[in-house]
């Protein structure tokens, strides 16, 4: 009934309010967390079962997903690669890229059943595990006031490489049928020829709005006293492109959704943008974000993660090792040996992109409940002992 979905809401909100001020406050940890755990919470006592597993919920939860990733398009600036230099750039693709193959040797070799039986599937998932969530760590970084420095320029650096790296995750995604054999993937995976042809048609539209988008932004610098015109127009272009890929596949209307972002930003004048900024900070995290992480919450199993704690304890271990080994093996002389042991800790830190990825790969029925339920136990479990050992350490110096 659409009373249980309103009361579903009021009693979500009230939770990130007051659990999530008590995660910022105490652990660090984002606000959004709160959802995630209330959903566990309504999952283990079979609290809201109809609500959640009906049409309205799914809506909200895949728009929550939708629009998270459209932020990640609005904020994505590959023109700050080259800001931060080749040296940086290689850098991060050796760290994210040898955690990456760690971690997916692990799952192919001892939990194969896991992964569909598939490398491709293992990389992927170790790939999103790989992920930093930049998003978490400035606020941190701009209080200790080390954002100019080496450590944090670093920090940025290997974030915005990630961006790039999340989204050809999403897209690799979509072209699973043609690597992987028939047996191993599930019902409902389009043409995979379909799903370039819309890819490139998406990619052509976002060239053509990127590249000419100077009139709109024009016409909007011009007519900044009717404030509807841009809020109207990001949700116009976040609708569109979802619309364009979802007629193809869902994972592909994920990638669209980052496009989307980037033609927003790209169409939107500079003079207000940082107002625009609040405005998607509003929709995204504020509004739908909660859907999207009950979801996530709702769909994790409980008694998967008791009954394997062994392949939780390995996982962390072998991304944990392997980031701590290859910062310091890449910075060390640069930052000693402390601070790049530091680096590859506050590296680990995951955000919202992983979990987006692995929920894909999960409502593909491309990775089990129990890894599923392993990957988000093991972001849940860390993050808060990661940023309370990262802003302890920050306290007792400056890095370089």
């Amino acid at each position: 009934m659409l009373e249980d979905f309103f009361l579903l809401i009021v009693v979500t909100y009230a939770v990130s309010l007051g659990m999530g001020f008590l995660l910022e406050k105490y652990l660090r940890m984002p606000w959004m967390f709160a959802a995630l755990f209330f959903g566990m919470v309504l999952s283990s006592f079979n609290l809201f079962t109809s609500t959640v597993g009906g049409e309205t919920f799914s809506v909200f939860a895949k728009l929550g997903m939708l629009f998270l990733l459209f932020m990640i398009g609005f904020n994505l600036e590959p023109e700050k690669l080259r800001k931060f230099g080749k040296k940086i750039v290689e850098g991060s693709l050796f760290i994210i890229g040898f955690e990456a193959l760690c971690v997916s040797s692990l799952l192919y070799f001892v939990f194969p059943v896991e992964v569909s039986n598939s490398p491709l599937v293992a990389i992927i998932v170790a790939l999103s595990f790989a992920t930093v969530g930049e998003a978490i760590l400035l606020p941190i970084l701009a209080k200790f006031k080390i954002l100019k420095t080496t450590f944090g320029q670093l920090t940025l650096g290997i974030g915005t490489v990630d961006d790039v790296l999340e989204v050809l995750s999403l897209l690799l995604i979509a072209f699973l049928p043609t690597l992987i054999p028939n047996s191993q993937v599930q019902q409902g995976f389009p043409d995979p020829s379909l799903v370039l042809l819309d890819l490139g048609c998406i990619s052509l539209l976002t060239l053509v709005l990127v590249k000419f988008g100077s009139k709109i932004r024009r016409v909007l610098s011009n007519n900044f006293n009717f404030e509807f015109l841009r809020p109207l127009l990001i949700l116009l272009v976040f609708f569109s492109f979802i619309v364009l890929g979802g007629f193809v596949f869902e994972s592909l209307a994920a990638v669209s959704a980052i496009f989307g972002g980037m033609v927003a930003r790209a169409l939107l004048p500079k003079e207000k943008l940082l107002r625009d900024e609040k405005t998607v900070d509003f929709l995204g995290y504020i509004f739908l974000s909660p859907f999207f992480f009950l979801s996530i919450g709702v769909n994790v199993s409980i008694t998967s993660i008791l009954v394997y704690p062994l392949m939780i304890a390995l996982i962390w271990v072998v991304a944990k090792g392997s980031k701590l080994l290859a910062s310091y093996l890449l910075f060390g002389k640069i930052l000693g040996t402390k601070y790049s042991l530091l680096l590859g800790l506050e590296l680990s830190v995951r955000f919202s992109t992983s979990l987006i990825v692995q929920y894909v790969l999960f409502s593909c029925g491309l990775i089990s409940l129990a890894l599923y339920s392993t990957l988000i136990a093991t972001a849940i479990l860390m993050k808060p002992v990661i940023l309370v050992t990262l802003s302890w350490a920050l306290s007792k110096g400056k890095p370089p």
